[in-house]
């Protein structure tokens, strides 16, 4: 063969599956699809014959073919956050079981990112997308309308949002209440300052957690600061850091998760301070590591999994609803006691 001369496309294509099983393309091409009317010894055949040849249908064709877009796309904002796994394994073993790819990409926390995963993943055929957004709900409702013919769903966002029928579907931990927890337990423990650490609002997605919580800290005479700087462990780092030198009381830091939770306790450590002695700390997640740092991480706790399933079920149906996870609080060893 000269080296120029292309080489023969050998895989096995759909009439080849027919032909081996004996029947039309049509058939064949019913029995693999699971539609049209095909008796239950054809459709065994056909797959038979698929299975020995080693045949895969092009998924990209047949949604040319048919319309249908059958991939399931998924845009989490950080990676880095382990929370996300327990979601993600829950999404992907409820697409594998139905048959479906599940694509995975990250917006890096960057709107604009955002945007553009989103039309690429319209570009690839994908026809439902769980998206743990960046900037809040206003931008999806706006892309959703461009695009409803795709199912879109919206993870850990809530902007306080009270359509009866979202032109959004999300699925949230129980914002209102983990705010609630929190605040009330830090304040029976003493304190009477709480800084919330929340990211600016070019970034914030869930802007009804802070609402929540300069509500209940007014409710309980608490002096809540909502302190926003990008959710970023080295910029997080470094604002403690600042905060931390400038400050003579005792702060108790509020975070919207662990994984940013514990870079308060290698701060702390690299300024000869002590989470739990010198500092309060409270993360949100209930990580499987939370619990094994020194001393054990506050937080609050709701079932991850669940999340993922309920944005499948949700993504899956093109559902508009608003779905709540339950949270509980975590109470461990990093909130001082300032009082007796």
């Amino acid at each position: 063969m000269r080296e120029d001369e292309p080489v023969a496309d050998a895989r096995p294509r759909l009439r080849d599956v027919a032909q081996r099983a004996n029947t039309s393309l049509s058939l064949a091409s019913y029995a693999l699809n699971g539609s049209g009317r095909v008796s239950a010894e054809t459709r065994e055949r056909v797959l038979q014959a698929a299975h020995e040849l080693g045949y895969r249908s092009n998924r990209y064709a047949r949604m040319l073919r048919t319309g249908q877009r059958e991939d399931i796309g998924v845009i989490i904002r950080n990676m880095r956050n382990p929370m996300f796994l327990d979601v993600l394994k829950a999404l992907e073993e409820g697409s594998r079981a139905r048959g479906q790819a599940l694509l995975v990409t990250s917006s890096h926390y960057d709107a604009a990112e955002q945007q553009d995963l989103l039309d690429h993943l319209v570009d690839l055929g994908v026809g439902k997308i769980v998206i743990a957004p960046v900037g809040g709900l206003s931008r999806l409702r706006a892309w959703q309308e461009r695009h409803q013919d795709i199912h879109l769903v919206a993870l850990h966002a809530d902007d306080g949002g009270d359509d009866p029928v979202p032109s959004v579907a999300t699925v949230n931990p129980d914002h209102h209440a983990a705010v609630r927890l929190c605040v009330e337990y830090a304040a029976e423990r003493g304190h009477r300052t709480i800084d919330f650490v929340a990211a600016p609002a070019e970034q914030a997605a869930d802007t009804a957690r802070e609402t929540a919580f300069e509500h209940v800290c007014a409710e309980h005479g608490i002096e809540g600061v909502v302190r926003h700087t990008r959710l970023n462990a080295g910029v997080v780092a470094d604002f403690l850091a600042e905060d931390l030198r400038s400050r003579h009381d005792h702060p108790c830091y509020l975070f919207n998760s662990d994984y940013l939770a514990a870079v308060a306790y290698s701060v702390a450590t690299s300024m000869g301070r002590q989470v739990g002695r010198d500092l309060s700390v409270i993360g949100h997640d209930d990580l499987p590591t939370s619990a094994l740092l020194a001393p054990a991480l506050t937080t609050v706790a709701f079932d991850r999994s669940r999340v993922g399933a309920e944005a499948l079920r949700l993504v899956i149906d093109g559902a508009k609803e608003r779905v709540e996870v339950p949270v509980e609080l975590r109470a461990r060893d990093s909130v001082a006691r300032l009082t007796d």
